[in-house]
């Protein structure tokens, strides 16, 4: 059971709670400093102390003070105002991970919301009834007003939920729970849906699937390298570390590591000794490459960046998840009340960015391996497209290729920036908006391709080490061949193609093969 105490929450934690239906509690003291900042607001509100979503209306209504007889109406109002989302339902463990979010933010104490209504979304959690939150209208101004809305409604018996997969009304989840809902006093409705959950729950879950993809692409990298004869000399680490950048070095020390024991890679001085044994009395074509194309030689810095990057969107996205993102936050006084504007999403929407960025470069980095094993003009030793028999008889990956070059094009258009592409809205009180939802959500969309791109390559190194001989590979290299090939077998013109496509992007993005490169590669491998 994972302790929930406003600090300390991290992107591992998210995802086993996501994932793995880790449970949740809040320790007695940290639910008492929850239950003192909402009775001083019920004191102000009751009071009439002027306080913004207390006895005010919402956004650019901020002017219009509202009595203290409609404390519960005007909570219940804004979230079934604010229930406006689109889309399809986000996936179940996103869904856990905003909920996870929202109330370690909560538990942070300045927020004014109630220990039962925070009882009550912990105990939802914890059984595996998730409100059902459509994907779409999310500024990520006011925070991630229009999915938190739709959360929120389940604490008051409104709203579906999936309950065991399958969607039903909220207040049916609630009666089998042998839970009433709650009564919304001041504040608590905006408590609930006004920061950052939405986004930043989604962007979690979004960095520890990057991270698998990450580790995927450097063991293949590494199997890509061999069937394609390449010199290790590219990964030696003196280069690398007079350029200094961490996740270039990490890369090229997890590739040595990778290619160390294998009978298909060259060492330099092999290469060299095979130029000088030709005459050199004149101009010659030696028919020798002294080293590998880019996307062999360049892979540590080509996937260093991504290294880095992730690193980075890790720290921006985790101390968001410890923040308090609401408005207004409650101090020890009405008149010390915070109106500002936490509840703004720009850190986690340019953070998803660049996160964008660093995956459209994986798959852009794959989908290039894929292109020089195929291509019959590139591919050395292996045959055209890598047939099995009878090339042109046989097509091989041909249409593989087609596969990944069409996700990768895609891919471009998903990696454009979100985070600048403002548009006011509420009467211009939102005059500048983070979009941070729409750009984590399209990082789960770029998950999900880039896995597509690396099913492709991991099919393609598999036929080409198959065609080589896999005793030949480096031990790191012939584990990963001896695991596929429990799978599935190359592709021999017997069956469809995407039989083998699919069951190598399973294996890479979710199965053995993620676990395998978290073993051998290891980069910022999650604890879930």
């Amino acid at each position: 059971m994972l302790d929930v105490t406003g600090t300390g929450l991290t992107i591992e934690a998210v995802n086993r709670v996501a994932n793995e239906f880790e449970t949740i509690s809040i320790p007695d003291k940290v639910m008492e400093s929850v239950r003192l900042a909402h009775e001083k607001v019920q004191v102000w509100g009751s009071e009439q102390r002027p306080m913004y979503g207390v006895n005010t209306g919402f956004g650019e209504m901020a002017h219009v003070a509202v009595p203290a007889k409609f404390k519960t109406e005007l909570q219940v109002n804004l979230l079934r105002g604010h229930a406006a989302g689109g889309g399809r339902s986000l996936e179940e463990p996103v869904i856990r991970a905003i909920m996870l979010a929202r109330v370690n933010s909560l538990a942070k104490g300045h927020s004014g919301v109630s220990t039962e209504t925070l009882s009550l979304l912990i105990d939802l959690l914890n059984n595996g009834i998730h409100p059902i939150i459509p994907e779409q209208g999310s500024l990520g101004a006011s925070g991630d007003l229009a999915p938190l809305s739709h959360m929120a409604l389940s604490v008051i018996g409104e709203g579906e939920v999936f309950r065991q997969g399958r969607p039903v009304p909220a207040s049916e989840a609630l009666r089998d729970l042998r839970r009433s809902p709650v009564e919304l006093g001041f504040k608590e409705g905006i408590a609930l849906v006004n920061g950052t959950s939405a986004m930043s729950g989604t962007a979690a879950i979004t960095i520890a699937r990057a991270y698998r993809l990450l580790n995927s692409a450097v063991l293949l990298s590494s199997v890509m390298t061999q069937c394609l004869r390449g010199s290790t000399r590219a990964f030696d680490a003196r280069g690398h570390q007079l350029k200094g950048h961490a996740g270039q070095v990490t890369v090229a020390e997890k590739l040595r590591g990778l290619l160390d024991g294998s009978q298909l890679t060259r060492e330099h001085v092999e290469l060299m000794s095979a130029i000088e044994q030709q005459s050199v009395d004149s101009v010659v074509d030696t028919g020798v490459y002294l080293q590998s194309a880019y996307s062999v030689r360049c892979v540590p810095q080509i996937l260093g960046p991504v290294v880095d990057t992730l690193a980075f969107a890790k720290g921006i996205v985790e101390t968001e998840l410890n923040s308090c993102n609401d408005n207004p936050l409650i101090f020890e006084d009405a008149e010390a009340s915070f109106h500002g504007g936490n509840f703004h999403g720009q850190y986690v929407a340019a953070a998803a960015d660049y996160l964008a960025i660093a995956l459209t470069e994986i798959g852009v980095l794959a989908e290039r391996q894929v292109n020089r094993l195929v291509d019959p003009a590139l591919n050395g030793e292996l045959p055209d497209f890598l047939a099995l028999s009878d090339s042109g008889l046989a097509c091989g990956l041909m249409g593989a290729q087609y596969l990944a070059t069409s996700v990768a094009s895609e891919n471009l258009d998903l990696a454009t920036p979100s985070s600048v592409k403002s548009l006011p809205s509420n009467g211009q009180n939102q005059d500048v908006v983070s979009m941070g939802l729409n750009a984590a959500r399209r990082c789960l969309r770029l998950t999900e391709n880039v896995a597509t791109i690396l099913g492709v390559l991991g099919a393609a190194c598999l036929q080409a080490s198959a065609l080589l001989g896999p005793e030949r590979l480096s031990p790191a290299a012939r584990e990963w061949y001896d695991a596929l090939s429990e799978v599935v077998s190359p592709h021999s013109e017997q069956a469809p193609v995407y039989e083998l496509l699919r069951a190598s992007r399973d294996f890479h993005y979710t199965g053995a093969g993620a676990d395998l490169a978290a073993k051998r590669v290891g980069i910022g491998a999650l604890d879930y």
